[in-house]
């Protein structure tokens, strides 16, 4: 999945008006952003750089034996990924709660849920995909990733707050 990121990073980059409305608007509009990799997916499997990819897929636990559904399973030099996404809206624009460490609550909304989920599953291969906007604070957000429960703290961001403008963060995080 890393191989994806800097195909990840430039389709987004190109859409700083999209972030910048969704902050101001104060929105969390992940359908969008699943929309967007479908068609960047697409674009990449004609060219070859992913062999394969499925939206939605369903995924049987060894936990459990029951299925998960994961956002993608992608397959990449014959290696399958399975990838979470994440819309992290913090401006608190229109007075919401929903600042970073919103999402680092072990509720249904935020990233330690699908960090569970994942976990569950028994792929080598596990991501999550947040798109953070506006980008946090470098600080912030260290504090905010070391509040992770000690049994969740496999899972570390791969990308750095501070190698992205100030209106868009892709935190890619590996389990």
């Amino acid at each position: 999945m890393e191989v994806l990121l800097p195909h990840i990073s430039k389709w987004f980059l190109d859409k700083q008006e999209h972030f910048t409305t969704f902050a101001q608007a104060d929105s969390r509009i992940e359908g969008w952003f699943k929309a967007e990799l479908l068609v960047l997916f697409n674009r990449l499997g004609a060219s070859r750089v992913i062999e394969q990819f499925e939206r939605e897929a369903n995924v049987s636990s060894p936990k459990d034996g029951k299925r998960k559904q994961v956002d993608f399973r992608l397959y990449i030099q014959g290696q399958e990924h399975l990838c979470e996404l994440k819309a992290l809206c913090i401006s608190q624009a229109a007075g919401t709660p929903r600042n970073l460490h919103f999402y680092f609550r072990d509720d249904h909304v935020g990233l330690i849920k699908d960090f569970k989920k994942l976990d569950e599953i028994g792929s080598p291969n596990k991501w999550v995909v947040a798109f953070v906007y506006p980008a946090p604070d470098s600080k912030e957000w260290n504090k905010a990733v070391a509040s992770l429960p000690s049994t969740l703290r496999h899972w570390r961001p791969v990308t750095a707050v501070s190698d992205f403008p100030d209106w868009m963060y892709v935190a890619l995080w590996k389990g």
